[in-house]
């Protein structure tokens, strides 16, 4: 039978957490350089230095499974600012590995992330979306997101 634990991350994890951020990134077809792992570390570790329950894992079989990094008003978190407005968080990341999908694994840990939020006053919750990614925005909305905005870029 399959079990996770949700539980916030705990300092001495942070290179398993590396390690899976950087298998979410190949999957995504990118080869992460490892100064992005290295400021992705610096900028969980402040979030956590900041407030432990911002950043939570998924945990099974001894090792985790996923994670959810979630920032709350507008905070430098060791060198990177998180321009967030009064009484809105949002959730930086997600990611679960992909023998562990559609298991309850990100539902539990966004379940988890904003039941946290809301108990210290968050009155909303944002997050981004890839445009491709059906499975994802079909799990938000599920959990009751809704399209606010578009976030358009463009490659130089």
């Amino acid at each position: 039978m399959f079990k996770v634990k949700i539980c916030n991350l705990a300092e001495q994890q942070i290179q398993e957490l590396k390690t899976l951020k950087k298998l979410c990134e190949t999957e995504l077809g990118w080869e992460p350089p490892e100064e992005y792992l290295d400021e992705w570390v610096k900028a969980v570790l402040g979030i956590i230095r900041h407030d432990q329950n911002l950043v939570k894992i998924a945990y099974t079989n001894g090792k985790i499974v996923g994670y959810c990094v979630a920032v709350k008003k507008l905070h430098n978190y060791e060198g990177v600012v998180m321009d967030i407005t009064w009484k809105t968080a949002y959730i930086w990341d997600l990611y679960v590995a992909k023998e562990y999908r559609n298991r309850g694994v990100a539902t539990a840990l966004i379940e988890n992330a904003i039941a946290y939020l809301k108990s210290i006053g968050i009155e909303k919750v944002g997050l981004l979306v890839n445009y491709w990614n059906e499975n994802a925005k079909k799990l938000f909305e599920k959990l009751g997101f809704k399209l606010w905005s578009h976030f358009l870029v463009k490659k130089l």
